[in-house]
């Protein structure tokens, strides 16, 4: 027996339906859930760890810099680049590997 899923208008497909969610499909969303928590988790260390532990990070030198100045003026900045770069380079391998892979031209 097979367990029902969820349908794109939000009632149940049995997994024998067509257009209904397989196990490859699956593990291609609990992958990508998986990727974006952890990025968020990265963010939100970034944007909130060092402002909160400012005081207890202040004597921690980057270039003879304090560290949270340091962060505050572009450090977080540089891991937000980094984030962006991290989930387009993973998407791109989940989807090459799900056989998503779309191509870069508009259609035409």
């Amino acid at each position: 027996m097979t367990p029902d899923t969820l349908d794109t208008r939000g009632r149940k497909a049995a997994a024998h339906e067509p257009g209904a969610p397989g196990a490859s499909e699956r593990r291609y969303w609990q992958r990508v859930r998986v990727l974006t928590g952890v990025l968020l988790l990265i963010w939100a260390l970034a944007s909130f760890g060092f402002v909160f532990y400012a005081r207890e990070l202040s004597h921690v030198k980057l270039m003879g810099t304090p560290l949270p100045f340091y962060m505050a003026a572009q450090g977080t900045m540089l891991i937000y680049l980094a984030i962006i770069g991290a989930y387009a380079y993973a998407m791109k391998k989940l989807d090459a590997l799900s056989g998503k892979a779309r191509s870069d031209d508009d259609g035409e």
